[in-house]
């Protein structure tokens, strides 16, 4: 398969990167959550809330995000940022909790997540789309590799590589 052609004049304002507000009665609305593609290749889940796990949550936020977006668990950062100063973190996979291990306000957070991460799919397939010259309603996203592919043509590509060429462009 062949690597994405990009066509830019299509794709001029279009971004990956999502943020949003808390939409649960357990979460301040007050603060903006994301996520980001930053230039290195990874990726920043911005939690407008403290540490309250002292990171232990943060494996568990980490994972969500990598099992939805098809992203090596390695390249996902989490950043604290309800308090200063703020806290990010690199989890570690050997402290992964599963999703019964977790509390109320955790499993909200773990909701705003992965809502953010279907919006990034979301974007990434109409951007994929529009690079590739074909039909949204064609392109697919597997979550298990995090490729977008069409069934159109034979192109292929990662959210990690498709954010970096709308960046870069």
């Amino acid at each position: 398969m062949n690597s994405i052609a990009i066509n830019m004049t299509e794709v001029k304002s279009v971004c990956l990167d999502i943020e949003t507000v808390a939409s649960s009665s357990l979460l301040s609305s007050s603060r903006k959550w994301a996520i980001r593609f930053n230039t290195d290749g990874t990726v920043t889940i911005v939690l407008g809330m403290r540490n309250y796990g002292r990171g232990w949550f943060s494996a568990y936020f980490a994972g969500l995000a990598a099992a939805r977006l098809g992203i090596p668990f390695r390249l996902v950062r989490v950043y604290y940022c309800g308090t200063l100063p703020a806290v990010l973190q690199t989890p570690s996979s050997s402290a992964l909790p599963g999703r019964r291990d977790i509390g109320p306000i955790a499993t909200a957070v773990g909701e705003i997540i992965e809502d953010m991460c279907d919006k990034v799919i979301e974007k990434g397939r109409l951007a994929f789309a529009a690079m590739a010259g074909v039909n949204s309603v064609n392109v697919r996203f597997d979550r298990a590799t995090g490729r977008f592919h069409s069934v159109e043509c034979d192109q292929i590509g990662t959210v990690i590589e498709l954010a970096r060429s709308i960046r870069d462009a």
